[in-house]
């Protein structure tokens, strides 16, 4: 990473501390029984997260729970969303200004949604995913264990799986399904 990279992140980081100072919110664990609504949120350009998202989609929508979803590329955007979807949402770096902060509307409107579950499939580091995170006010947000830890509520230890998303998809259903609140 370039000198010029890390200052960005650096005062990146330093900007987003200071908005989590004034963020209210009020982490309630949940199961998928009581949940209402579910945010999902993935590494777009990744193929096999691209599905594992489809399946998760469609698992939750068979319990009749409102989804939505937000995929991100560092690289690009995928051309994915439909016009008129607005439970799709594909952002890219272009989305986001030269110290990582989101200047795009749906970024917002997503963070600013509280899910019920916020579930999180990206395993990679990634700052502007992390500030997508840490905005966010979902009452119970979910992930891999090996990212910061003060990303998620409940986190999952994938042990040598890191990077199959399918697997931590697994884990995180059947925690969930087994959570008692």
């Amino acid at each position: 990473m370039n000198y010029f990279k890390k200052l960005r992140i650096r005062i990146g980081a330093f900007l987003l501390k200071h908005k989590i100072k004034n963020l209210k919110r009020s982490p309630m664990a949940c199961n998928l029984k009581q949940a209402k609504s579910v945010g999902l949120i993935f590494n777009s350009t990744i193929e096999k997260d691209r599905q594992t998202i489809k399946k998760i989609e469609s698992d939750l929508k068979d319990l009749n729970i409102k989804v939505e979803v937000m995929g991100f590329s560092p690289l690009k955007p995928n051309g994915d969303t439909l016009i008129g979807d607005t439970n799709h949402h594909y952002i890219g770096i272009k989305d986001f200004n030269w110290f990582y902060k989101p200047k795009n509307e749906l970024i917002a409107q997503y963070t600013n949604n509280s899910f019920d579950i916020l579930i999180d499939l990206y395993q990679e580091e990634q700052f502007e995913h992390e500030y997508i995170l840490k905005t966010s006010l979902a009452k119970f947000k979910v992930g891999c264990a090996h990212l910061d830890k003060g990303l998620h509520d409940l986190m999952i230890d994938v042990g040598d799986k890191k990077g199959n998303s399918v697997y931590l998809s697994e884990q995180i259903n059947h925690y969930l399904s087994v959570l008692n609140c």
